[in-house]
């Protein structure tokens, strides 16, 4: 799957990207060359909400997706997911960390039992871990909020 990079006015995306698997580069106060940089050196396309950057990129045959703030952030996901012709199959969601991108492995409970309040650790079976920046996943009631945005977004 091609390597995307957002810029910072659209951290909400490049979460979100991150949750549907999509290996999303994201640091809120990079400058647009350094984005354009980047973008070069990875073969990456750049989602930016402007059109300054827009333009720049374009111009050094940076594929880019320019995405409006007054856009739903459905509909902007919605957005990217259509560019990048990408459809619900070819999604590995919940695979990377929302926050830092690093893949996420599976991780025993017995191992975490001490980092989480004692009602999660019984409640739930299957947690997943980012070595990176030691977060912790598990499907929490939350997920059920996120499943109803996906299932919006994907339909």
């Amino acid at each position: 799957m091609t390597k995307i990079i957002v810029d910072g006015m659209l951290g909400n995306v490049a979460k979100w990207l991150r949750l549907l698997g999509i290996d999303t580069y994201y640091e809120r106060d990079l400058e647009d060359d350094k984005l354009i940089e980047l973008a070069s050196k990875y073969n990456a396309i750049l989602i930016t909400g402007d059109e300054e950057l827009s333009f720049k990129a374009f111009r050094k045959n940076i594929k880019v997706i320019l995405l409006k703030n007054k856009l739903t952030k459905k509909y902007m996901i919605k957005k990217v997911l259509s560019e990048l012709n990408i459809n619900k199959n070819n999604l590995e969601i919940g695979s990377r960390c929302i926050r830092c991108n690093n893949l996420l492995k599976p991780i025993d409970k017995n191992l975490i039992s001490n980092k989480l309040p004692k009602k999660v650790i019984e409640n739930n079976d299957e947690f997943w871990y980012c070595d990176k920046c030691d977060k912790i996943y598990w499907y929490g009631s939350h997920w059920r909020n996120i499943e109803k945005e996906l299932n919006e977004i994907l339909a």
